[in-house]
């Protein structure tokens, strides 16, 4: 864990921030600093410690500060619980910052009870229909969304018309690796894909040889990985030995600009689906982060969680502003779906929010490695077709 993060979050904890005239605005921080997703909970840390940082230095929301509780989970789901309990029953945040999917989907009815709006990096899609979870706001475009992009890609580019595509699903043991697959087991079927084999693999890999034999047998054309970016490139090096001609499509969390050096050689050619700005990239939001990054910590380097910490608690800040000098759970529920092309300085394609569809977003680009690095492909758009909600 980095001394920079432990002495924000101490901080942050300890409210040793300028003095505002009202009380604090309190946010609980849900982050992953030990456990198997710690590759993307630091970035994502410091990001939200930075944006709750920098808006303070303008004034805060509505002229009172944010203030950060933050529990480091290890990604544990009873821990998170716990945390959760400690932020409603003891701190009275306002709203959660909360983080991952076998977490957040535990904590569905929790939230639900406590009318606690919790904006999450769980893009599940289990958490985008009010009906059943009036209170999660996946912070980003959902995984059911995402399996749908990969096969439509899969569909529009498959060229030989004497059979099917093939294609393999390779997800992580856990509520996260499986939040898309039955949603991407439907579109196959509806969309006449073959879906030839499925292979599960620990949420912490150290070799997927076993699996990856067994996918050999299944010939598939594509396969789509579902796990963290610090454990795809253990598949595409594992790929790359065994010398298979399968070509991967891998969702937001497992690729982004840190998997061409994670990877090397084996990573050529693989494509991401990238939700989030990367560290640099022309969009307008980009010189703030930077310039505040340069000022403040300018030593160390940050890849695209950094921008999904940020973005998160843009989106926070603007409903509890909308939610008025008083907010309350139910005012800032209300504020997020009204969110309509909410701009988060082009960090993504612009939120909405109703009160029918949790999703934010139904766009994202297409990405691949081309001679070590990260090369856009194309935007692309999926349809937002109601019948996937909640899936």
């Amino acid at each position: 864990m980095s001394r920079l993060i432990l002495a924000g979050l101490v901080l942050w904890s300890l409210g040793v921030l300028p003095a505002f005239a009202q009380a604090p605005i309190k946010l609980g921080n849900l982050v992953d600093l030990t456990g198997p997703t710690s590759d993307q909970g630091k970035d994502i840390a410091q990001g939200r410690i930075d944006a709750v940082q920098y808006l303070n230095e303008r004034g805060g929301v509505n002229g009172r500060k944010i203030e950060l509780i933050s529990v480091e989970y290890g990604f544990q789901p009873p821990r998170a619980v716990a945390a959760y309990k400690k932020f409603v029953e003891d701190d009275k945040v306002l709203l959660v910052l909360g983080y991952g999917t076998p977490d957040t989907e535990a904590l569905r009815p929790y939230i639900t009870k406590d009318k606690v709006p919790y904006l999450s990096g769980s893009y599940s899609g289990h958490l985008t229909d009010p009906r059943q979870t009036p209170y999660n706001f996946p912070g980003g475009i959902d995984y059911t969304s995402q399996i749908r992009i990969f096969m439509n890609y899969v569909k529009e580019t498959w060229k030989d018309t004497s059979r099917k595509p093939r294609v393999a699903f390779i997800y992580a043991d856990n509520a996260y690796g499986r939040a898309p697959i039955e949603a991407g087991r439907l579109y196959a079927k509806e969309i006449g894909i073959d879906l030839v084999d499925e292979e599960v693999i620990p949420t912490v890999l150290t070799d997927a040889t076993s699996q990856l034999l067994t996918m050999q047998k299944k010939d598939p054309d594509f396969a789509y990985i579902n796990t963290n970016t610090q454990w795809v490139p253990v598949v595409l090096k594992d790929s790359y030995k065994l010398g298979l001609k399968t070509k991967y499509v891998v969702n937001n969390y497992g690729l982004d600009e840190r998997t061409p050096r994670l990877a090397g050689d084996a990573a050529e050619g693989a494509i991401g689906i990238q939700d989030v700005a990367f560290w640099g990239d022309n969009v307008p939001g980009m010189k703030t982060l930077m310039d505040f990054h340069a000022k403040h910590h300018g030593s160390d380097t940050h890849a695209a969680p950094y921008m999904r910490g940020w973005l998160w608690v843009i989106v926070a800040a603007e409903a509890i502003k909308r939610a008025g000098p008083n907010p309350t759970g139910e005012s800032v529920k209300n504020a997020l779906e009204s969110l309509r092309e909410f701009d988060t300085w082009g960090l993504t394609p612009p939120f909405t929010y109703t009160n029918e569809d949790h999703r934010p977003t139904n766009r994202a680009r297409l990405v691949q490695i081309k001679g070590g690095k990260v090369t856009l492909l194309r935007e692309v758009t999926v349809d937002r077709e109601m019948k996937w909600i909640g899936k």
